[in-house]
């Protein structure tokens, strides 16, 4: 298509599909007065209107996800069947689908309406908030995988677990069950102590009623804190036997001075204690770590190398084709992969051509060619025809998987035990503090007048807890790990929120982060029709250099027909400006538009201009092809931005001419790496933290998993966040990457809200001290003014950490 200079100033308006509200490429799909992205689309929608379900599309305003063409036959193998299927009987069975796609009351009313759509569907129920879907159907009519199928072509592709993660989200619900249950006694011990001390509060004075009330609080009190505390206990404990002390050792002290006076008192009869205090504390810090534990359910932070290859192989037995699960796969089974298919273990080609994409694994973005009889390595993805491969390697044996044999991946806690959060830095010196203030306290006030001493020291005790900062803690950064998932930043957990405000250097991987495969068309913006000479002349000059526009070029070229490559009688490259040679005693030109002649708004230089290519012939402008876009909108902007702050480098597994545009935004050489292996990545990683630099990785790649897992921050670029992505603590879209200062200016933000609302707390527990210290504060206003405190600071971080949330950029 030829577009005149006239006709580039017109105004395009982007048309958006009517079931996915995405944009629409050039060819949009017409059907019913409305335009579809894709066929996909538009079928979705037609199979809705023809089955009375159109009403999907008015319960909001973008209800729609695009379809998916995953075919889940394979889900019809005996060993998927009895993992997925939790009952079957006469016929019936019950199988329930994770559908990470789920996201408003549209999809609620289009999955429990599913029954309409097809006659073998008995019934549906949707667990919306864990995005589970609930499935009785008649399995004469509709199988397992025809079920997924259906679901798929809806827009919601179900996620099928391996028995590792099945195992590992049964874990973690346990956990979760567990805290929930914890929570919920220590909200009733809480409630019901407040309750019975009513009358100790009003000035009641009934004694069998107050004793009464007193020995039921303490019944309260110790369920709330031997076990609904109990993680306070193990954690303590196991710290002190590491020689090591966190910010839970003056909590733990302050919860048992409280609950240890309240027994006293209760049963010498000289006061009602203050159990509701007590238990409303482990309450609140309950709260708090429910908090923080809660991610994301549908995304996977930690996967190893098989999360990475499907869930099945076509595996060749006496010459008849079959789908087997990955984990029955052998040495010297004979395997049929086709086209865009992942390999899954080191392996022969046995039949067929192969052009190998490595760059998933290694990063190198040019594919290798690959005939019968080579050796072919696992995570390599085959482009081409199909071809048969015989298995040379265990699938835990293969090249692939030596970087899972590093530290950083034997060490669940490799991150963790290396470093220590704001808390426990601080928690040491609090509680050495804390304790020589009541020790000191205590002599002075046993010398000079025992009856204060007592009430002096668990004054001390209670009104220092710094149960504040361990509310006000997982509370502000849990409040930062929701604001950044609305602008498609998903942080893992809190601790690796607080390392993302710590860092100093940022490592970027360049294949998949920075840049990005194009599937799209280059488009001609020429003033005339190009004979076949001067295309031929053309490609002979883009051909002489290894940029990457003149590589573009040339592809392009190539598919205009049969070219001829022509001799040139002069050539020359001018380093930003472009290439001219002579052919035939015509000149040449390609390069940006200042050097091609051509008059626009604003310069274009040849090496910053990643999209448009100028040609001259003969002195005379013709136009130019913009190409698609090869890189990240805003890269450029976010890496000058990022350098006024951090040390910023480039790691690629991409050959160094391929990244020419990219070194012009990293002047040093010592910045930039090429040719790099998952492990030189990895060393890399190791060599700036030896010098003591905290790093952050942004990589997309299983070549990356090893750095993202070795840096203090890993975070993996991923343009469909429910899919694959590489072991990481957090996940950005990649659309979202020209934002990562922004995220990491508001992680920063957080911290600082959190040191300034436990300094706050210092001046707020030194005035309290000050009374505590005379004898004169009770234990009971002690043990008020702790929640009150803590009720404060968690006030301070929620509004500060919403106030600046809600200022992100998106």
């Amino acid at each position: 298509m030829h577009v005149t200079e006239t006709e580039e100033m017109d105004i395009i308006t982007e048309t958006t599909c009517f079931h996915c509200h995405e944009a629409c490429p050039d060819e949009i799909v017409h059907y019913d007065e409305k335009e579809f992205c894709c066929h996909g689309c538009k079928q979705v929608y037609q199979l809705l209107a023809d089955n009375s379900l159109d009403e999907y599309y008015v319960c909001d305003v973008n209800p729609g996800k695009a379809p998916s063409a995953q075919n889940f036959e394979f889900l019809n193998n005996s060993h998927f069947q009895a993992q997925l299927i939790s009952f079957s009987s006469q016929g019936v069975a019950k199988v329930n689908f994770h559908l990470p796609a789920i996201h408003c009351r549209s999809c609620l009313y289009l999955l429990e309406n599913l029954q309409k759509l097809h006659a073998g569907i008995v019934k549906t129920t949707l667990n919306f908030g864990k995005k589970d879907l609930t499935v009785w159907f008649q399995e004469d009519e509709i199988n397992l995988g025809q079920l997924a199928t259906l679901l798929a072509s809806l827009g919601y592709e179900p996620l099928i677990s391996t028995d590792e993660m099945q195992a590992e989200k049964r874990k973690q619900l346990s956990q979760q069950t567990q805290l929930f249950i914890k929570l919920g006694i220590a909200g009733f011990c809480a409630g019901n102590a407040m309750l019975f001390s009513f009358p100790e509060y009003l000035g009641i004075e009934d004694g069998s009623l107050k004793h009464l009330f007193g020995y039921l609080n303490i019944a309260l009190g110790s369920l709330a804190v031997f076990y609904s505390g109990s993680d306070y206990f193990k954690n303590v404990w196991a710290h002190i036997k590491l020689r090591k002390m966190t910010i839970e050792l003056p909590i733990l002290l302050g919860i048992l001075v409280g609950y240890g006076r309240s027994v006293y008192e209760v049963f010498s009869h000289t006061g009602a204690g203050y159990m509701d205090s007590v238990s409303g504390l482990i309450f609140f810090l309950l709260i708090g770590k429910w908090f923080q534990q809660k991610s994301f359910d549908f995304l996977s932070f930690e996967r190893n190398y098989k999360a990475y290859f499907p869930l099945v192989i076509s595996k060749l037995e006496h010459g008849v084709e079959a789908n087997y699960p990955l984990d029955e796969l052998k040495i010297g089974d004979h395997l049929i992969i086709r086209n865009q298919e992942l390999i899954p273990a080191d392996a022969i080609l046995i039949s067929g051509i192969s052009q190998m994409d490595y760059s998933f694994v290694t990063g190198e973005s040019e594919p290798i060619s690959i005939a019968s009889g080579n050796s072919i390595y696992a995570g390599g993805r085959h482009t081409g025809e199909r071809i048969e491969i015989e298995i040379k390697k265990e699938l835990k044996q293969s090249h692939l998987t030596q970087l899972w044999e590093q530290q950083a991946f034997k060490d669940p806690l490799h991150k963790t035990e290396n470093w220590e959060n704001f808390a426990n830095q601080v928690g040491w010196y609090f509680t050495v503090g804390l304790i020589s203030v009541a020790i000191i306290v205590g002599i002075f006030w046993l010398i000079n007048d025992p009856t204060r001493w007592s009430n002096a020291v668990v004054s001390v005790l209670v009104i220092a807890c710094p149960c504040a900062l361990a509310i006000s803690y997982p509370f502000a950064l849990g409040h930062g790990i929701r604001w950044l998932a609305k602008r498609n930043l998903f942080v893992k957990d809190i601790q690796a929120f607080e390392r993302m405000a710590q860092v100093d250097t940022l490592v970027f991987d360049k294949t998949g982060t920075l840049t990005l495969p194009s599937t799209q068309k280059p488009v001609e913006h020429l003033r005339r029709e190009l004979s076949t000479l001067e295309w031929e002349a053309l490609r002979s000059l883009a051909v002489q250099s290894t940029h990457p526009m003149s590589r573009q070029f040339v592809n392009y070229a190539n598919k205009q027909g049969q070219l001829a490559s022509l001799a040139l009688s002069h050539f020359v490259e001018k380093t930003g400006k472009g290439l001219e040679g002579m052919v035939s005693g015509i000149e040449f030109r390609i390069g940006n538009a200042r050097y091609t002649g051509h008059q626009t708004p604003k310069d274009n230089d040849f090496i910053r201009s990643e999209s448009q290519l100028y040609l001259q012939i003969n002195g005379i402008a013709v136009g130019y092809i913009e190409f698609p876009w090869a890189y990240r909108d805003g890269i450029e902007c976010m890496i000058h931005h990022l350098q006024g702050h951090y040390r910023v480098f480039l790691l690629s597994g991409d050959k160094k001419e391929h990244a020419v545009s990219l070194l012009d935004w990293f002047p040093d050489p010592s910045t930039y790496q090429f040719d790099c292996s998952p492990m030189d990545k990895m060393r890399f990683i190791q060599s700036l933290q030896d010098k003591g630099h905290k790093v952050a990785m942004v990589g997309d790649g299983l070549n990356d998993a090893g750095a993202l897992r070795q840096a203090q921050v890993g975070i993996a670029i991923s343009d469909d966040h429910l899919h694959f992505t590489p072991a990481s603590d957090a996940i950005l879209k990649g659309s979202q990457i020209a934002q990562l200062p922004h995220y990491l200016a508001f992680a920063r933000f957080g911290l600082k809200l959190i040191k300034f609302s436990f300094m706050l707390s210092l001046v707020y527990n030194g005035i309290g001290l000050s009374y505590a210290i005379q004898g004169n504060l009770s234990p009971l206003i002690a043990a008020i003014l702790m929640p009150v405190n803590s009720i404060s600071m968690l006030l301070i971080a929620n509004l500060g950490m919403n106030w600046k949330g809600s200022r992100l950029k998106s």
